[in-house]
This record gives C-alpha cells, structure tokens and sequence, in this order.
C-alpha cells in the first residue's frame, strides 16, 4: 500500500510540474524570440542627413569631409524661417541636429526626429520663430551617429541660407478707393 501512495504522490508532482512547464516554456520560448530583433543590427546604408524644403535638395553623406563645401540658398529676410530636415542610415533611437551659426544673431540648435529601429529620422518640418534681416548669413552643420560603423560625425558643414530684402509690393495691386467709387 505504501508503494501504491507514493507512486501516486509521484505521479500527481510529475503531473503538476509538466502543467506548469506546459504554461512557462512557451512564455519563455516567446521571450526568447522577441528578444533577438529587439536589438537591431547595424543600418545597411551610409549615414546620412538631408534638407529638402528648398530646390535643388541638400544632402551630406558620412563619407563627405566635415569641413567640405556648403550648399548655398537665398532666403527673404522675415520674422520666421523652416527647414524640412530629415535623415537615414542613422544610429537607432538617435536624433540628427543642426547648429545654426549666424553673422548677425550667434548661434542655436534645432534637432530633427529620432530614427526609428529602421535607421529612418523621418522628415519633419522645423519652424524658427527667429527675426532675420536682410545681410544676415546662417552656415548649418550637422552633428549625427551613424547606424552603420557607429562613427559620430560632427558639426559637418551642410548648407548656408543668406538672407536678403523681401521686392517692395506690386504697385498695381495697391490703389487707393474712395467713398461711392468702384475699386478695380
């Protein structure tokens, strides 16, 4: 009889432990395989940061020196400017930025979006609400992290903005109306 209650005792541990077994190896299965794409591998292109809401578009690769050349634009003078700023092949879960230098005004940070596990900052339209005036010149460089070597590029010159004076107002447009007279 005392063998028949331990074997039973036995059986119902063996079976207790392989329901619990039953429920935590697959959790720990899933676990496992989750882990692994959570920790991307290195981005397959070359860093690189881009400004496009100007024509012709102005790119900087991680290969271009830092010191090389600017790509220039003519801006109206004005109470606000934006640059629609974005990049790719960029370290994940890291933010490109740009470090406005001014001749006139010093100089500031603007920062784009944060590369997604894709090594993607998405563009994004920045607005700085910052009065220029006409004479004024801004070099912006760039400072990012590269997804596919981890090299840390930065202050690479990237493009330079001059502002000028905005034309006076068509003449035509403006015509004084009087009480009772038609304005054409």
């Amino acid at each position: 009889m005392q063998y028949t209650r331990t074997s039973g005792r036995w059986r119902r541990s063996v079976k207790r432990l392989a329901a619990v077994a039953a429920v935590l190896v697959p959790l720990g299965a899933v676990s496992v395989v989750t882990a692994g794409p959570a920790h991307a591998t290195a981005c397959r292109t070359n860093g690189q940061v881009y400004l496009t809401s100007v024509a012709p578009a102005s790119v900087r690769t991680e290969d271009q020196p830092v010191d090389g050349g600017t790509d220039d634009y003519q801006m109206f003078a004005g109470d606000w400017t934006s640059f629609q700023v974005g990049g790719n092949g960029l370290r994940s879960y890291t933010s490109p930025a740009w470090t406005v230098e001014s001749n006139v005004s010093g100089s500031f940070v603007f920062n784009g979006r944060v590369a997604g596990g894709n090594c993607v900052a998405n563009e994004t339209t920045v607005g700085l609400a910052r009065h220029t005036v006409a004479g004024e010149v801004w070099t912006v460089r760039a400072s990012y992290i590269t997804g596919n070597s981890g090299r840390f590029i930065q202050h690479q010159a990237h493009f330079r903005v001059f502002f000028v004076d905005p034309p006076p107002p068509d003449p035509w447009y403006w015509q004084p109306c009087y009480y009772a007279e038609a304005c054409f």
